[in-house]
């Protein structure tokens, strides 16, 4: 599960994984900003330090109903 992540100016930067945030908590590069969702915003990074990658989505169909998903740039290789 992705763990959303703020900049220093909270704004919003990639997603990352439990254990990334949780070494980020551990060494003092991140506090927390909330937990439903949980979400977790830098201390030492802002948006012009970082480099997005392009959202992709994809249709989600279901048994009844066809949603959208969010998908992880990894995924699609």
């Amino acid at each position: 599960m992705a763990v959303f992540v703020l900049g220093k100016n909270k704004q919003p930067l990639m997603p990352c994984s439990e254990k990334r945030a949780r070494l980020l908590l551990e060494r003092g590069r991140a506090a927390v900003v909330n937990l439903t969702p949980f979400m977790i915003r830098l201390r030492d990074r802002c948006l012009s330090d970082c480099t997005l990658q392009p959202p992709l989505l994809a249709a989600d169909p279901g048994s009844k109903e066809t949603g959208l998903a969010p998908l992880h740039p990894a995924a699609t290789r």
